[in-house]
């Protein structure tokens, strides 16, 4: 926006270039500002990304219609912009609000069991083509070498560090109708309700998901190559898509693919 923030009282610039002292609020969001026998108020927002201030605006009735002064980071010809806030709004009963608030609610409540959550899928990407698999996709080449399926024991997790957080291994059960997490990195873990280790895939996803992903497992297994796909729509990352390898493993040398290493690119370490 147009008007920087004053690192000592986080007012908007008008305030502080038109304005006399400034008082703060117990939350230190409030900045009242008094000069000439006039008062307002400015409640200043802004989103913090490392120490840095990225995106603020202020809400001073009083002072905002002023021009920035020069020295404070005001430009000739150029007028303040104000957020929608700024016009005082006529006080609401507590009874009218409580009521509004319920109103609300219900409406929400209504349209979430309208509208069902979209079906969980996911799309084949290209491996050679996708940077966010390279360097667990790069040591399972490596191990590959001249044979169709590396073993597991083979699985150097010190050169594949930063990706331990987000990979699993899967083994299914003795009828091929399920899979069991023999093991499960830390990002993963914190996006399932519970400790995967040990548990079945329909134990831990909804059955959506779980179907979805079982699929895909049972298609890496069969096949022995690996997948790559763009997965939408997941409970554990609802609204956002995130890139899943599958990457098939043997236990004997020569031997067919019995297990599935799984990479999962969610946010997190």
């Amino acid at each position: 926006m147009s008007h920087a923030f004053a690192k000592d009282s986080r007012a908007c610039a008008a305030c502080v270039s038109w304005g006399g002292e400034r008082v703060l609020s117990d939350d230190n969001t409030l900045v009242r500002v008094a000069r000439h026998g006039v008062e307002g108020e400015c409640r200043t927002a802004s989103s913090q990304d490392y120490r840095k201030v990225t995106k603020g605006y202020h809400t001073c009735a009083t002072w905002a219609p002023l021009p920035m002064l020069k020295k404070h980071g005001g430009r000739l010809g150029h007028a303040p912009v104000t957020a929608a806030s700024s016009v005082p709004r006529a006080a609401t009963p507590p009874a009218a609000a409580a009521s509004a608030v319920k109103a609300s609610l219900a409406a929400a409540v209504a349209v979430l069991e309208a509208e069902p959550p979209p079906p969980c899928r996911a799309d084949p990407l290209d491996v050679d083509q996708t940077p966010q698999v390279r360097v667990l996709y790069t040591h399972w080449l490596r191990l590959r070498r001249k044979r169709a399926i590396p073993l597991a024991t083979e699985i150097d997790t010190a050169q594949v560090r930063e990706t331990v957080p987000r990979i699993c291994l899967m083994e299914p059960t003795a009828d091929g109708a399920d899979f069991v997490y023999k093991s499960c990195g830390r990002a993963l873990q914190r996006r399932l309700s519970m400790r995967p280790t040990t548990r079945l895939v329909t134990e831990c996803h909804p059955e959506q998901a779980a179907q979805r992903w079982l699929g895909d497992l049972r298609a890496c297994l069969d096949s022995g190559e690996p997948r790559c796909l763009m997965v939408r729509d997941d409970p554990m990352l609802p609204g956002v898509r995130f890139v899943e390898l599958l990457l098939p493993l043997a236990d004997v040398e020569g031997g067919r693919a019995t297990r599935v290493l799984a990479y999962r690119h969610v946010p997190g370490g």
